[in-house]
């Protein structure tokens, strides 16, 4: 069976455009935050397999890439993971 890849998820659970923008002023500048490396970690990951997708020539659709740059909020270590 395959696996369902559109997962719907609501769009407060991912990053914006402005917030990668401060998430880069902040690098730029030194000063990150907590929970900014999972993000640049996330970015960097996404990257690389979009990076040999295009090499192994499988340009992946605007849907597609829209679904892979989707990059999730940093899950907080303290917060309690629920099984529901």
């Amino acid at each position: 069976m395959k696996k369902k890849v559109d997962q719907i998820r609501p769009r407060g659970d991912f990053i914006s455009k402005e917030e990668i923008a401060a998430l880069i002023e902040r690098a730029e500048a030194r000063s990150l935050k907590k929970g900014d490396g999972q993000i640049i970690a996330e970015v960097i990951r996404k990257t690389v397999m979009i990076e040999r997708l295009v090499q192994e020539g499988r340009i992946p659709s605007r849907r597609k890439l829209r679904r892979l740059m989707a990059i999730p909020r940093p899950k907080d270590p303290d917060e309690k993971q629920s099984d529901a």
